[in-house]
């Protein structure tokens, strides 16, 4: 009977422990997954930011040209209006 219990125990260790080591590559091949995952979130954020700031730096150059536009213009206007006043 002690046989037969002991013998059981270790078939149950032996089980457990097959199953845990079964699990471990996938274990690792999910956590290698989400890693990778986070990498590309990582660099899809990083090109994102980098496009975001190419559009500011464009929308910050045009207000420019359009500013720098409005004060040749204005300077345009006042130059015509001197001439006929005088």
């Amino acid at each position: 009977m002690n046989k037969i219990v002991l013998l059981g125990s270790v078939l149950a260790a032996g089980v457990v422990l097959g199953i845990y080591l079964q699990q471990q590559p996938k274990a690792q091949k999910i956590k290698t997954q989400v890693q990778a995952v986070a990498e590309q979130a990582g660099a899809d954020v990083k090109a994102g930011l980098q496009r975001a700031g190419g559009v500011a730096t464009n929308v910050v150059g045009q207000a420019q040209a359009g500013a720098q536009r409005a004060v040749e213009f204005t300077t345009n206007a006042v130059g015509e209006i001197k001439q006929k006043l005088n």
